[in-house]
């Protein structure tokens, strides 16, 4: 295959699959599977508790990402498609989103933490600065929370930046890709999702909230800013959208309560 001499954005089909049934093919950059195949399945209601996890196998040269949890996986809450697009979300398909529940109220987060955050974020976006094509997320817990006690929680708290105890950054070709990363990673170490904050690269889609609402996680922020649906899903589930985070000043959506300027 001829390789271009300009940056590429890495994109490959990988067949995800659960207890040995095939479940989806995402069209994602092939790094992190592990992450993707049990955040996939977490946001989509799939798999509720990290301790039913028996392995976690990946292969990007294969293509194939497979969990094993016996007994654990259960009906999608989704009804998605076979294939599931980086370009597209991958949670829309919601019939009644209120099905999800709200998001607990009592967090709150200063707004020069979340730029700081942010700033991170980019830091270690490697493959994001190097093409310009990426999209990446982060997923911070707050200092106040209690120490996740995942088998990679300890590595993720030592290079935890100011304010926060855990923080760990993904990238995909694909926005709700890197978020499903950050979770399936988050969830795995047993992070307290109700501490936390999302932060992305890129604009706030309606599936990138429902994965939010699904994982009760109260904030979500971005560089960009939020789609029309994403917004009313939110305001009715009570989860904060920030955007603009790089601006002098950025933009409380919802719920600003939970914002301290």
């Amino acid at each position: 295959m001829r390789l271009s001499e300009f940056p590429l954005a890495p994109e490959s089909p990988v067949e995800l699959s659960a207890n040995g049934v095939k479940i989806a093919v995402l069209m994602c950059t092939p790094l992190n599977l592990d992450d993707l195949a049990v955040g996939h399945l977490f946001t989509r209601g799939m798999l509720k508790d990290p301790d039913s996890i028996l392995t976690v196998g990946a292969c990007a040269d294969l293509r194939v990402a497979s969990v094993v949890a016996p007994g654990a996986v259960v009906e999608d809450r989704f009804g998605l498609g076979t294939v599931v697009a980086s370009g597209c979300g991958s949670g829309s398909a919601l019939a009644d989103p209120s099905a999800l529940g709200t998001v607990p109220p009592g967090y709150c987060v200063d707004i020069l933490t979340l730029k700081a955050w942010s700033r991170e974020m980019f830091s270690r976006a490697d493959l994001y600065r190097k093409t310009g094509g990426m999209h990446c997320a982060a997923l911070a817990l707050d200092e106040a929370a209690e120490e996740p006690k995942g088998r990679n929680a300890l590595a993720f708290s030592e290079s935890a930046p100011a304010g926060s105890r855990y923080f760990v950054v993904r990238e995909d070709v694909g926005r709700h890709n890197a978020v499903d990363k950050i979770l399936g990673r988050a969830f795995m170490d047993k992070v307290d999702f109700s501490r936390t904050c999302i932060l992305t690269s890129g604009r706030i889609a309606a599936d990138m909230i429902l994965k939010a609402i699904s994982a009760k996680i109260p904030v979500v922020v971005s560089r960009s800013i939020p789609t029309t649906t994403a917004f009313e899903i939110a305001s009715a589930a009570g989860l904060t959208i920030v955007g603009r985070i790089g601006e002098s000043k950025p933009y409380i959506y919802c719920a600003p309560d939970r914002i301290r300027s």
